[in-house]
């Protein structure tokens, strides 16, 4: 067991070898400020937390330790495991998680997650890019989520599921302009990318461009219930700007969509 720290919120960890350099050496430092100064910002002891793509658990123990409860959703069964673990070394906060090994889409039943590298490494989709390798795994929409869990008063939903969110985001439209949470979304072009390359490698470059601007754009007006969209603490990024904006960067990004204006405490 391993006992962490980020922002003077602390809590243990299995020390299992497959995760310990993430540990020891990336958690602890400059990993995804902006995700922890967002999740300082919204969370809040009488509001729930939703992680949508939970992993091994940094962002949700360290969200268990602000919200009334939190949330987890992770398909990945070697990841889900060690989630679980880890949640068991904090008898403290076990009681305000509840996790899901599931993954969300567009419909339910069950759907392939591929693997990139290593199943566990926080990388796998519900899009195939790099490897055919695949789990068959649960799929749920978020409406059946939150009526089968009884989720109610988002302080934030935080969704980071490795080019899923394409397939995903279309389908919650109507959820969102209903509550307006406060969404911190992680994009990742670059599996998009590589996944309609191998689904339609008879496309032409311009053929799989022209599909893959309609994707975005499908993404971008199924969130046009936000009328703020920060890319850093300091950074907004203007609605009739954000399609050109993703459309330069095949790199992954972090998002914050809100209804509000707000300046984050910067670190």
């Amino acid at each position: 067991m391993k006992n962490v720290i980020k922002n003077e919120v602390s809590f243990n960890v299995t020390d299992d070898k497959q995760f310990a350099s993430f540990w020891n050496k990336v958690f602890p430092n400059h990993w995804e400020d902006f995700t922890f100064q967002v999740l300082d910002h919204f969370l809040h002891p009488d509001r729930n937390y939703l992680d949508i793509g939970s992993w091994i658990g940094p962002t949700l123990l360290y969200a268990a330790n602000k919200s009334k409860h939190s949330f987890g959703i992770e398909p990945d069964s070697v990841a889900y495991e060690a989630l679980k673990t880890n949640i068991k070394l904090n008898p403290e906060l076990k009681e305000k998680i509840t996790t899901v090994n599931k993954a969300l889409s567009y419909k339910s039943g069950t759907m392939n997650l591929y693997k990139r590298t290593q199943f566990g490494d926080s990388s796998s989709s519900l899009v195939r890019s790099l490897s055919d390798d695949f789990q068959t795994v649960s799929v749920s929409t978020l409406k059946e989520l939150v009526s089968d869990y009884k989720i109610t008063d988002l302080a934030l939903i935080k969704m980071d599921i490795e080019g899923g969110e394409y397939l995903l985001i279309p389908s919650m439209q109507k959820y969102l302009k209903r509550y307006k949470p406060p969404l911190y979304l992680s994009l990742h072009p670059e599996f998009l990318k590589s996944s309609m390359k191998k689904k339609c490698s008879y496309f032409s470059e311009r053929k799989l461009r022209k599909s893959y601007i309609k994707k975005v754009k499908k993404l971008i007006q199924s969130l046009d219930m936000y009328d703020y969209i920060y890319s850093s603490p300091s950074k907004r990024i203007e609605k009739s700007k954000l399609l050109q904006a993703l459309l330069k960067n095949d790199d992954p990004i972090e998002l914050l969509f809100t209804t509000t204006a707000l300046t984050l405490d910067q670190r």
